[in-house]
């Protein structure tokens, strides 16, 4: 197959081995393969392009014009012998240029790809003048289509900022000469007597590495503990040598650092011979600490040569960036886990303070102190320094200004470790000025985000390159497809952000986010529900700091930001935090005259966290106002003669806030009155054919029910009213089911399970909850996770299985700490109400110890244990296998 280069800056043409096409400037050939090359190797629809190269004309002549172009085009690239779609790939909807073949648009910006992520001035200059020299004119020249007059923009501006690069470049420019041996004067190795914490899994894999690999490099960011994990490895292997490179700056010069710090003979041979006279047959480790400086300027190369030369050494390299040799094995360093963290910091902080000690008290601040600092040991040990003077909750509260408190001047410590933020200055002169100001445009994420996330915010093309060499350089984590900063590096980058850059991409990421929750909100109601809260969650720390500062910089997109976000918190258990978010977002609504809608949204959400935790009274104000609302508006809409669709959204809050008020009314024992707002909600969803909303409604009834059967004396009441209640919650199960949502069937299977275990149904209630408590896990329900754990206890107590009882009333309180779930813990089962005293049977410590067994329990051995109450007792086993 021939190749095809296109050629689009100063004019439009194509050539191959055999061909060439040099007429296409103002024709609408040269007009279609311009767009087309605009997204290389990828179709775009056959009706799009239509419309873009002929918007004033009618589709039909538009399609004819654009059938006899493609015929005309194809005939000239693909003649009579060539594989038919080898250069245009055209069905009924998609077109595009196939790959393999090349333009000068993509030459000139992967040189501005090369040049940006290049670390070495020389090197950086040369892919400048290469993009450079590539771009001889415009953009696709004599088109004025709206699409491409917008690329030639674009790479206008990239061709005057490579201008500028080259220039500053060609201003400063000078070149390093590498330093011979005798010249050479390396740091000698600071053996810290201080003890070592944890890395024992990484110790053995980095031996394990070194055993199969001859290249290992030890990764990871300023100040993660690189050094002082090879010291500890080097001192377990006999034949190894340690060797700092911190201060030398070319890297074609280590071989002669190494000849001068390992003292070898003088001879007039090369360093290179020398190393291998000393090693040739010897098996030798030898570590080589802090070499990322070295990359750039021939530092892999000459560890390459070493490992060719000498074929029994081992090289272990501490660098913050990756050598990018065939032979390297990688090993990135990750933060000190928990334990090891607060160990580290109390340890260090005894020997700031020597009367220092972890206490009840001040265990949770310290813990919380060392996830703050990312388990960076560096930043563990300078903040327990400042345990001389200050209590670590004091440190804590002073960690917004980390770099300022986290300086130490102890003398074995290297210039570039006497404070966190020397850490990272060396690190960060390290990259590319691009890569620089690409990380600090980072800095506005929160948590992790995706790429298409940081291509939106920043609108930078080079989005994938600068995140490779931010991961290569250590400078982020690459988490499956997703990208996280450490905060240590979050807020070093942040301080390095323009003013104008950071209020440009305040609303670039707000608005990004905004409208991932406008798709991913009417997704909540129906079978997407996990997934759409799995997404969620990923970008909730993302959506807390949009909120955070759009509320402040831009309120009115701030409030509408907010608008959105509120209807994830409650399945995200975020309510008591929302609050302030909620308020702040209704007090600049209303400074700036929003209402309607938005403001009335607020109202609504802010009333269901407060009827949430129990703050009936400020949640029954909000939802009448929100009722009052919208009841104005939909009269005023009707008196209008707007039709049943422009007035659903009216009609379903309407019944919605109904719903809400009963809600209230239940928890308030106003059992008739709850009941007709449930009725008259469940009439007017019915009416509109709103059936998940219904389905609340039922479940709302099934509430009322239920109330009026655990409060009645006479039996044949309480029957009836259970059995209605049962009608309710399976009519309730069977509209989730067929509507899938799941979600809500976790309250409908909970019903059931309440009143099959009233009514000594014990079987299918148990089969259900099995169902339900598997369905509220998946989902991380937790307010039904803890009512359904609370009916396993009921189950337990009802076997007289008393320990298993003890480990789930343990869990319910527990996790309802953990996520602010208040449930009582007789108030679902008035039949189980058993006199049982448990303590009594189990003994005061047993009990303790099974109670707090299950408060500290993790959902996945909860699960474990609910399984047992669903398989058959031992005897019944037994008997079983006899048969």
């Amino acid at each position: 197959m021939e190749t095809w280069h296109f050629s689009f800056l100063g004019g439009i043409s194509a050539r191959c081995q055999t061909r060439s096409l040099d007429d296409l400037v103002g024709k609408k050939a040269g007009a279609l393969l311009a767009l087309l090359a605009l997204s290389p190797g990828r179709t775009r629809p056959r009706e799009e392009v239509i419309d873009l190269l002929w918007p004033e004309v009618d589709f039909d002549e538009a399609r004819d014009r654009f059938r006899q172009i493609l015929a005309r085009l194809r005939k000239l690239l693909e003649p009579t012998g060539t594989t038919p779609g080898s250069v245009l790939i055209s069905d009924r909807t998609q077109i595009g240029i196939a790959s393999g073949h090349q333009s000068d648009v993509a030459q000139f910006q992967q040189a501005l790809r090369s040049a940006a992520v290049a670390t070495e001035p020389r090197t950086r200059a040369q892919h400048l003048r290469s993009a450079l020299a590539l771009y001889t004119g415009e953009f696709a020249p004599g088109f004025y289509l709206d699409v491409l007059l917008t690329e030639r923009e674009r790479l206008n501006v990239l061709a005057q900022g490579a201008r500028e690069r080259l220039a500053a470049l060609e201003a400063t420019h000078t070149t390093e000469v590498p330093l011979s041996a005798a010249s050479i004067v390396l740091p000698q190795p600071v053996r810290t007597q201080n003890r070592f914490f944890g890395r024992q899994r990484e110790r053995e894999h980095l031996g394990q590495l070194l055993k199969d690999n001859r290249l290992v490099t030890l990764l990871g960011p300023g100040g993660m503990g690189k050094t002082r994990l090879a010291q500890e490895l080097h001192s377990e292997f006999p034949a190894s040598h340690f060797i700092s490179m911190s201060t030398l700056r070319s890297g074609a010069s280590i071989p002669d650092a190494i000849v001068a710090a390992l003292s070898l003979p003088e001879s007039n041979d090369t360093a290179l011979t020398r190393i291998q006279a000393a090693f040739l047959e010897k098996p030798t480790l030898l570590v080589l600490d802090n070499v990322e400086q070295l990359v750039a300027s021939s530092g892999a190369e000459a560890i390459a040569s070493l490992l060719e030369a000498i074929p029994a050494l081992r090289l272990l390299a501490t660098s913050r960036i990756k050598l990018d040799l065939p032979q390297e094995c990688v090993c990135v360093l990750a933060p000190l886990p928990d334990e090891d963290a607060i160990d580290l910091f109390v340890n260090r902080a005894c020997l700031a303070k020597s009367t220092f000690e972890i206490t009840d008290e001040n265990e949770a601040t310290i813990a919380e102190l060392c996830s703050t600092l990312d388990g960076l040991p560096l930043a563990i040990e300078l903040a327990a320094a400042r345990s001389a003077v200050l209590t670590p909750q004091q440190i804590l509260e002073r960690l917004s200004r980390r770099f300022d408190l986290l300086a130490d001047k102890r003398r074995d410590r290297e210039e570039r470790h006497t404070s966190l933020r020397a850490a990272l200055d060396w690190g960060w002169s390290l990259l590319a000025p691009d890569v620089q100001r690409f990380f600090t445009q980072l800095c506005l994420f929160r948590g992790s985000f995706s790429l298409e996330a940081a291509e939106a915010v920043t609108g930078e093309f080079l989005a994938i390159d600068y995140l490779q060499s931010l991961a290569d350089a250590s400078f982020l984590v690459m988490e499956d497809d997703r990208f996280r900063l450490l905060e240590t590096l979050r807020e070093y980058g942040l301080e390095k952000l323009s003013k104008g850059d950071s209020d440009t991409l305040t609303r670039a990421h707000a608005d990004f986010f905004l409208a991932r929750a406008t798709q991913w909100g009417p997704l909540l109601d129906g079978a997407e529900f996990a997934a759409t809260l799995r997404h969620f969650k990923q970008e909730e720390a993302n959506y807390l700091a949009a909120l955070d500062r759009t509320l402040l910089l831009d309120p009115e997109r701030g409030v509408y930001l907010c608008v959105k976000v509120s209807l994830f918190w409650p399945y995200a258990y975020w309510n008591r935090p929302s609050i302030a978010y909620l308020n702040q977002a209704i007090q600049a609504a209303e400074h700036l005259g929003i209402t309607g809608v938005a403001l009335n949204r607020l109202y609504q959400a802010l009333g269901n966290v407060y009827e949430f935790l129990g703050e009936y009274a400020s949640a029954r104000a909000l939802h009448q106002k929100h009722y009052a609302y919208n009841r104005a508006q939909l009269e005023k809409r009707e008196a209008a003669g707007d039709d049943d669709e422009a007035l659903f959204p009216l009609r379903r809050q309407i019944a919605g806030a109904l719903h809400n008020l009963g809600n209230l009314l239940v928890n308030e024992e106003q059992l008739d009155e709850a009941e007709w707002h449930y009725k008259e909600a469940a009439a007017r969803n019915q009416a509109i054919g709103n059936e998940d909303w219904w389905a609340r409604n039922l479940y709302g009834l099934y509430l009322v029910c239920w109330k009026h059967g655990a409060a009645a004396l006479n039996l044949e009441i309480q029957t009836h009213y259970f059995e209605r209640a049962q009608g309710y919650a399976e009519k309730g199960t069977e509209l989730c089911r067929r509507l899938k949502l799941d979600y809500h069937l976790c309250y409908q299977l909970h019903a059931q399970v309440n009143t099959l275990s009233l009514t000594h149904q014990y079987p299918r209630a148990l089969a259900l909850m099995e169902e339900g408590f598997a369905l509220t896990c998946a989902l991380e329900h937790w307010q039904f996770i803890c009512r359904f754990l609370l009916c396993y206890s009921y189950q337990a107590i009802h076997e007289q299985r008393w320990e298993e009882a003890v480990q789930f009333q343990g869990a319910v309180a527990g996790l309802g700490q953990r996520w602010d779930v208040v449930i009582g813990t007789t108030e679902h089962a008035p039949h189980l109400r058993s006199q049982v005293n448990l303590p009594e049977l189990l003994g005061q410590e047993r009990y303790d110890l099974l109670y707090q067994a299950g408060f500290g329990a993790s959902l996945e051995s909860l699960q474990i244990l609910a399984a047992t109450m669903h398989a058959p007792p031992p005897q019944a086993q037994r008997q079983a296998q006899r048969q």
